[in-house]
């Protein structure tokens, strides 16, 4: 019954592991399929993020390249006087297509020195700066290079927000560079756009020329002179994949990790950027796992705490079983000690008459005889008899029928002066510790026995400690409850004798407090010391155990009830001799 239950008890903690370890083993699986979820559910936005960019920015410059191929249908060839001599028509025209459409700040035509010819604000055209500095001018001075978008600027001949231009060469009859025709086209526009389709505050969108210049940029920030370092892992992904990507990593603008997406706009060198953080996409992946949490987490727990209880209520059914076990091993050890007690003490008895017979026939023999040789042999047989009588008397103790005068003996004051008897009790290889607290607490017992037992615990120790080794004899006071150590109760002080020697096999150690039983090698112990012990530790009211493991040592506890303790029937009921060190 004992081994079921302890089975039921692995059983009880391999389902309570189980509980733990499968719950939370698929909530990482659930966790890492979710991520995975929640990674390509975001791809998906910013692909489909990137379609509407992308189809915004390619209508927007598309646009702003039909205005420029007007532009240059109109004034192609024409030398700057002629462009001049119609700058009244040439402005009313730009006027009324910038009017049309809402991304465009303005139109120019620009002559060769970089000054205004005609534009869609004035007439006549401002000249008094020159735009000869301006990236979209400077491009197409050596060479035509199509149509070139600018950086942003700040408008210099006029007054409004930052833009960026779209500029087209204009050729001389001849073919030679004769200036420039430009749309400036606005920021905020795409802003604008960006904002409306932006979904999370955690989302980026951005209109970027390939060299990493920003044109446009949601949420808003200064881009004038905003560029991406060159060290940016967006170069790196655009010299892979030139027409589209998705890569994650952190901006060198700002810090800020993010997935970032990108797509070229056909036919300009022009990219749009959709991105969003990662901490967005975490708190997103988090709150999803967060449902799973609780409905998963208190079942979990629910399960747990029904397996614990029953764990509980097992270990507590398992635990009584083994004190009863123990109980009943202890009674039926009890119960053996006790016959074997009874029967030593009955052959005791009768021993000592026969030893009361021979002893008075030898003292009458003295008294008759004369002759030397006669009266050592009435020598040898009183010297027998005194041998014997100790022998009794040794019997006689472990049965507990011996007769004893026990006295109140302070252990504190004792222990000390002893402790040169067991030092010469024991080789001098073997250190002695006596450690005995300055007041313990008086106890009752046979000063002679108790002096006996304590030697033939140190002969014991000295026997197992061939090669030296150290003894330890410690004095303490002991309260014991009900459940107590040993089955004792009361107040109690507690002797105890700690050796490094070769210990004793745990098989073995049942049987220690048997007569004529010992672990000695032939005619090296008479197997009564320990029983002399044990009899001695019942009758006066306590208890003795030994705890020992091979190869470490053996620890012997005498239990003593203090003087004011009145012994009850645990005194009269042996109990178990032995435990297992643990």
């Amino acid at each position: 019954m004992v081994s079921a239950r302890r089975g039921t008890l692995r059983l009880l903690r391999a389902l309570m592991l189980g509980a733990v370890v499968v719950p939370a083993a698929l909530f990482a699986y659930v966790a890492w399929v979710s991520w995975g979820s929640i990674v390509q559910l975001t791809d998906d936005r910013l692909v489909r993020s990137l379609d509407v960019l992308h189809e915004q920015a390619l209508k927007v410059l598309t646009t702003g390249n039909l205005v420029l191929d007007e532009i240059v249908e109109s004034v192609e060839n024409a030398t700057p006087d002629q462009i001049t001599a119609r700058e009244g028509e040439l402005h009313r025209r730009l006027k009324r297509v910038a009017d049309l459409l809402p991304q465009v700040q303005s139109i120019w035509v620009i002559d060769r020195d970089g000054y205004a010819l005609a534009n869609s604000y004035f007439v006549p055209a401002p000249r008094g700066a020159s735009l000869a500095d301006r990236d979209f001018f400077r491009a197409q001075i050596d060479r035509d290079v199509g149509t070139y978008v600018s950086s942003v600027y700040t408008p210099r001949l006029i007054e409004g927000p930052s833009f960026f231009s779209m500029s087209r060469r204009l050729n001389g009859p001849n073919g030679s560079f004769q200036g420039v025709a430009s749309v400036s086209m606005l920021p905020g526009d795409f802003e604008k756009f960006y904002r409306e389709i932006a979904r999370s505050p955690g989302e980026v969108f951005a209109l970027m020329r390939e060299d990493g210049a920003f044109l446009a940029r949601w949420p808003a920030g200064p881009l004038a002179d905003t560029k991406l370092p060159a060290a940016s892992r967006f170069f790196g992904e655009i010299a892979r994949a030139p027409q589209r990507g998705l890569y994650s990593g952190v901006s060198r603008i700002d810090g800020v990790e993010r997935r970032v997406g990108y797509r070229r706009i056909e036919g300009f060198p022009v990219y749009v950027v959709a991105s969003v953080e990662a901490a967005s996409i975490r708190a997103e992946w988090l709150a999803g796992l967060r449902g799973h949490l609780v409905f998963g987490l208190p079942a979990t727990l629910l399960l747990l705490w029904v397996l614990w209880v029953a764990h509980q209520r097992t270990a507590s059914l398992y635990a009584e079983a083994m004190r009863r076990e123990a109980a009943e091993t202890a009674l039926r050890q009890a119960q053996r000690l006790e016959a074997v007690g009874r029967l030593t003490g009955g052959v005791a008895h009768d021993f000592n008459n026969l030893l009361m017979v021979i002893s008075g026939s030898a003292d009458r023999l003295r008294r008759l005889v004369d002759g030397e040789k006669e009266s050592r042999l009435v020598e040898m047989i009183t010297t027998a008899a005194k041998r014997g009588e100790t022998l009794t008397r040794q019997l006689l103790s472990f049965s507990r029928q011996q007769a004893v005068s026990p006295q109140s003996i302070d252990l504190a004051q004792r222990m000390p002066e002893l402790s040169e008897l067991i030092r010469r009790s024991l080789a001098d290889d073997v250190e002695v510790v006596i450690d005995v607290p300055g007041r313990v607490c008086p106890v009752k017992v046979d000063p002679s026995e108790f002096e006996v037992a304590v030697l033939n615990i140190c002969v014991n120790a000295r026997d197992a400690m061939p090669k030296g080794g150290r003894l330890v004899v410690r004095v303490r006071d002991a309260v014991l409850d009900e459940e107590g150590e040993n089955g004792l109760a009361g107040a109690f002080v507690s002797l105890s004798f700690i050796d490094t020697g070769t210990g004793i096999p745990e098989e073995l150690l049942p049987r220690v407090f048997e007569p004529f039983f010992t672990t000695k090698e032939t005619a090296k112990g008479t197997g009564l010391g320990l029983s002399q012990v044990y009899g001695f530790a019942r009758q006066a009211g306590g208890d003795v155990r030994i705890t020992s493991r091979v190869g470490e040592g053996t620890r012997v506890t005498l239990w003593l009830p203090w003087v004011a303790f009145e012994p009850a029937a645990v005194a009269e009921a042996p109990q178990e001799p032995a435990t297992r060190s643990a």
